[in-house]
């Protein structure tokens, strides 16, 4: 029997492996090993998947989606999960980047409501305002990776509190006990959050700690010498990098810095890149399953649209678990 509804998501389920996968063995775009290939063809025949040629999405043409700084690693992996699942239902995506910078996202704001489209994906900025076209529109909004202290709309990605606070006690279990968090303005959402559990963690496992914090702004300032201010003057053995940005800049400064510090920084950042795996020095990272965040955003997002006579006026969330992907010694 034939289920309608179903997507890359549910064949990614019983097959064991990433939607990402599904989408290169469907589409022949990447070479998948023997075994894998396998399993997700009979995952396709069992479940009698025959993809979103029947007419189900006909309505929607375009979903617009805003990342906030597309030269993190979160965003680019999450653009390559909406666009893999994007196709699969056979819908056109635009993309824009704000670069963090609230003009430029009132702006693509601007041009993607004027082309009509029927959905957005939005990462947005600053979690105290928003911005009052967002507030007015009447289409279905996706909130991703950050939101806004109070909006009415559905957030998917992670808990950051808890996922900063189990970083930090990855640390701790390393045994770092002088500690710092690396992050920007607490005006975005996902820093001050990640900033909240990192405290947390210091006040609960270390009592006489004190929490050591340095916010760096965007694009305004060379980090380089501030960092290793930070670094030598709190005289750190454990840094928690809030992003991956911050992380290359973090690896930059630590040639620089006193040798005795350098010996035994341990460092734990957010999103994991295939160059961490060749570094002199280690890092751990805070890992975000950035397919299933994409792919679940874009999911709802359709369901929301083709489900047009349902309201929400209520915050929704919609949490993923994290991984860490440990290599400190």
């Amino acid at each position: 029997m034939k289920h309608k509804n179903l997507t890359m998501k549910d064949i990614a389920q019983k097959a064991g492996v990433s939607i990402t996968t599904v989408s290169h063995v469907i589409n022949k775009t990447r070479h998948v090993n023997m075994e894998t290939k396998e399993a997700v063809l009979k995952a396709i025949e069992e479940l009698n998947y025959r993809g979103s040629k029947s007419g189900k999405t006909n309505k929607i043409k375009y979903i617009g989606v805003i990342v906030a700084d597309i030269r993190e690693d979160y965003y680019i992996s999450i653009i390559k999960a909406i666009e893999t699942v994007a196709t699969d239902f056979e819908i056109s995506i635009i993309f824009c980047d704000s670069e963090d910078d609230p003009e430029k996202e009132e702006k693509n704001l601007s041009m993607l409501l004027e082309r009509r489209i029927s959905g957005l994906i939005i990462a947005p900025i600053e979690s105290t305002h928003i911005p009052e076209i967002l507030q007015k529109t009447s289409i279905p909004v996706v909130l991703i990776d950050r939101q806004y202290e109070s909006h009415r709309f559905l957030f998917v990605g992670i808990n950051n509190f808890r996922s900063s606070y189990l970083g930090t006690l990855h640390l701790l279990n390393k045994g770092s006990r002088q500690i710092g968090f690396i992050g920007y303005s607490e005006s975005v959402y996902t820093i001050k959050q990640r900033i909240m559990g990192y405290q947390a963690c210091i006040m609960e496992h270390e009592n006489s700690a004190t929490p050591r914090i340095l916010s760096l702004s965007y694009h305004k300032e060379d980090s380089y010498p501030l960092i290793k201010k930070f670094i030598e003057e709190e005289n750190l053995d454990g840094i928690i990098c809030a992003t991956s940005t911050i992380c290359y800049e973090v690896i930059d400064v630590i040639d620089s810095i006193d040798s005795k510090i350098q010996k035994n920084l341990k460092i734990i950042s957010y999103d994991d890149n295939r160059w961490l795996d060749y570094l002199k020095y280690p890092v751990s990272v805070i890992s975000q399953p950035t397919a299933e965040i994409g792919s679940a955003a874009l999911e709802n997002l359709i369901q929301l649209i083709e489900q047009s006579n349902l309201k929400y006026d209520v915050k929704r969330e919609l949490f993923f678990d994290v991984n860490i992907i440990d290599r400190l010694k």
